[in-house]
């Protein structure tokens, strides 16, 4: 099961979009780890993969400004994945949300 299929709701256990988001956030600020998030999201490998893979596009850096460029990313993959759940034009199918999200 992918992770994107997963948020959008298309694919069982469903992964509420807003969890997500907060959980990425955590990540970002050194709360959790990327393996603390896959381990209770319960994601498999193809799923794991795919979150390697979004999360290869986020900003790097420790600095203020690189912290501001990865809240403002998370911020931006959170709303392609509520405008996914939700159906919308251009966001309705995986392959239009993983093009979103750069993967």
């Amino acid at each position: 099961m992918a992770l994107v299929e997963r948020l959008m709701g298309l694919e069982e256990p469903k992964i509420p979009v807003h969890d997500f988001f907060a959980a990425s956030n955590e990540i970002i600020m050194g709360r959790l780890t990327a393996a603390e998030v896959k381990a209770f999201l319960n994601l498999d490998q193809a799923a794991q993969d795919e979150f390697d893979a979004i999360a290869s596009t986020a900003p790097v850096g420790a600095t203020a400004t690189a912290l501001a460029n990865k809240s403002l990313w998370v911020s931006s993959i959170h709303g392609i994945f509520v405008l996914a759940e939700n159906g919308y034009p251009q966001y309705s199918t995986p392959a239009e949300v993983r093009s979103k999200l750069g993967i």
